[in-house]
C-alpha cells in the first residue's frame, strides 16, 4: 500500500466552516427524533387498531383509517368520512375517544411544544445564514484574506468592496462579530489566523493574497510566517503587512512579507509630501485616489518588458497599444532606473523596461493581454 504523501507545510486538514454549522444543523434534527417516533408509532397504531376493529385490509380502507388516524391526534373535529359498517360505528367511536385521550398529551401536546421549544432555542436562521456563507466561501478564488477588523483594514475592505474583489476576514476576537456583520463583511470566521487549519479552512491555496494588519508584531509575524509556509511562492501569493517600527518591517520583510507598511512613517511622509509640493484642490486629490485604489474610473499599473517579449527593438509607436486598449503609457523606467516621463511614439521598447501605465480598469485589464498575447512561447537558446 502506498504511503500517502505529506505536503511540503504537513499533513494538516482544512478547517471545515460549513461542516461545523452542518453538523449543528444535525444536532436540530436529532432533538426532533423522539417526538417524531412518537408520532409514527401512534399513527401506525391508530391505523393497525381501525383496521382490526373494522376487519378491512385494502387500500381505500387503509387511507381513510390514516387520515381518520390524523384528524383524530389533531384535534381539529370530525365526522366520519368515509362509510362504516352500523355494526363497528359505535367501536370505532370509543376507540376514537380512548385514542384523542391518549394521543393528546403524547403527541399533540409532548411533540408540539418539544419541536417548538426546539426551533425556538437552537437559533436555526442563524446557523442557516452561517452554512450558506460558509457554503459560498468554499467557491471563493483569486480572493484575500484580511487578518485583523480595524480602522486599517474596514478602509482596505471599503476600497476592495467598491473594486469588487472578494475577501475573507479572519478576527480572532469573538466581541467583534457583531460590529462585522453591521460592517456588512460577506464572509469572515472568527478564528486565529495564525494556524494553518484556519489559514487552509478560508481557502488559501485558491487566494491571491493576505495582509495582516494586528496592533502587536508578534501576531503579524505568527501569521506572516504561518502563510509563506503553505504558499511559499511570493509572486504567485502575495503578503501585505503593517509594523510599528522599521525594524519589525524589515523582520516582516526577512520572513516572507512581500511590502509592509509602518503607519506613521507613510503618514508623516504624505505630510512632507504637502509641505514639499503645497496640494491643489483638484491635483492632489485625484493622485492620490489613484494611488490608494479610491477612484474605480482609472488606475495605474506597471508592466516588465523581459526576454521573451516580442516587442523588445519595436517603437511606441509601432506597437499602437493605445490605439488598440485605450490605456497610456505614461513614463518607462528603464533596467538602469532611469526614467522617462510622457515618452514620445519615437520611444526604443528594451529589455527590463517597466512601463507605467495609466486608465481605465478595463482599458487596464486588455493592455495586460496585450502584452501577454506578445510574448514568445520559446526562448531561443544562446
Amino acid at each position: 500500500m502506498k504511503k500517502k504523501k505529506e505536503k511540503h507545510y504537513g499533513n494538516v486538514k482544512p478547517k471545515n466552516y460549513r461542516g461545523i454549522y452542518e453538523e449543528k444543523f444535525y444536532d436540530i434534527l436529532f432533538q426532533l427524533r423522539y417526538p417524531l417516533m412518537t408520532v409514527i408509532f401512534f399513527t401506525t397504531l391508530g391505523v393497525l387498531m381501525l383496521m382490526i376493529l373494522n376487519q378491512k385490509s385494502d387500500g381505500e380502507s387503509v387511507l381513510n383509517y390514516f387520515f381518520h388516524t390524523i384528524i383524530t391526534f389533531s384535534t381539529v373535529g370530525y365526522t366520519e368520512g368515509y362509510n362504516t359498517d352500523p355494526q363497528h360505528l359505535m367501536l370505532n367511536r370509543f376507540f376514537a375517544a380512548i385514542f384523542i385521550i391518549i394521543t393528546l398529551p403524547l403527541v399533540y401536546m409532548y411533540g408540539l411544544v418539544t419541536t417548538v421549544n426546539v426551533f425556538v432555542n437552537s437559533n436555526i436562521v442563524e446557523i442557516y445564514n452561517y452554512w450558506r456563507m460558509y457554503r459560498a466561501m468554499e467557491q471563493l478564488k483569486n480572493h484575500y484574506i484580511i487578518c485583523r477588523f480595524n480602522g486599517i483594514t474596514k478602509e482596505l475592505m471599503k476600497n476592495l468592496r467598491r473594486r469588487g474583489i472578494k475577501f475573507v476576514l479572519i478576527e480572532p476576537d469573538p466581541a467583534l462579530e457583531e460590529e462585522i456583520r453591521k460592517f456588512g463583511v460577506d464572509f469572515y470566521v472568527i478564528d486565529e489566523p495564525h494556524k494553518r487549519s484556519v489559514l487552509l479552512g478560508v481557502g488559501i491555496e485558491e487566494a491571491k493574497g493576505l495582509v495582516s494588519a494586528f496592533e502587536e508584531n508578534t501576531q503579524d509575524l505568527s501569521v506572516i510566517v504561518t502563510a509563506r509556509l503553505i504558499r511559499p511562492d511570493k509572486e504567485e501569493f502575495m503578503i501585505f503587512a503593517t509594523a510599528t517600527t522599521e525594524g519589525a518591517a524589515e523582520k516582516m520583510r526577512l520572513l516572507g512579507a512581500n511590502e509592509v507598511i509602518v503607519p506613521d512613517v507613510s503618514v508623516g511622509r504624505r505630510m512632507t509630501s504637502f509641505i514639499l509640493h503645497p496640494p491643489s484642490p483638484v491635483l492632489s486629490g485625484f493622485l492620490e485616489k489613484i494611488a490608494y485604489g479610491e477612484r474605480t474610473d482609472i488606475d495605474i499599473m506597471e508592466i516588465r518588458i523581459d526576454e521573451r517579449s516580442e516587442l523588445i527593438g519595436k517603437k511606441l509607436k509601432e506597437i499602437k497599444m493605445r490605439q488598440e486598449t485605450g490605456a497610456t503609457i505614461v513614463a518607462i523606467v528603464r533596467a538602469d532606473g532611469k526614467m522617462k516621463i510622457a515618452p514620445s511614439g519615437d520611444t526604443q521598447i528594451k529589455e527590463g523596461d517597466s512601463l507605467i501605465i495609466l486608465g481605465h480598469p478595463k482599458a487596464l485589464k486588455r493592455a495586460a493581454e496585450f502584452f501577454e498575447t506578445h510574448i514568445k512561447e520559446e526562448v531561443a537558446e544562446r
